[in-house]
């Protein structure tokens, strides 16, 4: 889109490779299928107004299946942000608030000093667990603005590792070991967080029988004797739970 094309010419003259797609919603699918593949976080580049709204239902999409897609959308000028000028085009009444409540965060920049903060906070927001989508919106007339700032050569964008409560990990090893009759249910965060063993091993010291969600399908091996060969949207497995 035509607000959008400062960050496309930015990336013409750099030496960052990009998929190109004619519709945002496809493109916004195959960030999300990036992000459920490799756990990495998928830049979706988006334009003002009908090409942000566009991409919403793959947006929907990858929050709930957890995965880290950082969409960056272009915005009107500053000068309409705000309730200030109107009839620019493609403006929306509050881009922000078509997005809020799907994605993890939002972050507006008004300025160029800003966008490397605004990127570097939304990286970390999409990778710390839950991971999701988050939304950064760059006004045309700042993508378009001359800057004199130095290139950036390093930015701390590290998620925050959040780490169990000791006192809930002991009320769950207490229930588990006093159940009578154990049933694991494994969802997509095993999966991304690569913990398939770990799953398997307390499968097999419980003597538990292991079902997955759609999501977490490859989580626990199929031919297990203890899996269920199903998952949790299956009424089989449902009547058998």
């Amino acid at each position: 889109g035509q607000h959008a094309l400062g960050m496309f010419d930015a990336l013409r003259r750099s030496s960052l490779s990009y998929v190109g797609l004619r519709v945002e919603n496809n493109a916004g699918f195959a960030a999300d299928a990036y992000g459920r593949i490799t756990g990495e976080v998928a830049p979706l580049l988006l334009s003002t107004g009908p090409g942000a709204l566009t991409s919403l239902a793959a947006l929907q999409e990858a929050a709930a299946a957890s995965a880290p897609v950082l969409a960056i959308s272009s915005q009107i000028p500053t000068a309409g942000l705000g309730g200030g000028r109107h009839g620019y085009l493609h403006e929306l009444r509050d881009q922000q608030a078509s997005v809020r409540d799907i994605v993890k965060s939002v972050h507006t920049v008004r300025s160029a000093s800003q966008i490397p903060s605004a990127v570097a906070a939304a990286w970390e927001s999409a990778l710390t667990a839950p991971h999701g989508p988050v939304w950064v919106e760059i006004p045309q007339d700042v993508l378009l603005a001359e800057t004199t700032l130095p290139v950036v050569s390093a930015m701390d964008a590290t998620p925050r590792e959040l780490y169990p409560r000791p006192e809930l990990t002991i009320a769950a090893a207490h229930l588990l070991s006093n159940a009578e009759r154990p049933v694991i249910i494994a969802g997509g965060g095993v999966v991304r967080s690569d913990a398939s063993g770990k799953l398997r091993a307390l499968a097999e010291k419980i003597d538990a029988p292991v079902v997955t969600t759609f999501g977490g399908k490859g989580a626990f091996p199929w031919e297990h004797p203890l899996s269920l060969r199903s998952w949790l949207e299956d009424r089989h497995t449902t009547d058998f739970l």
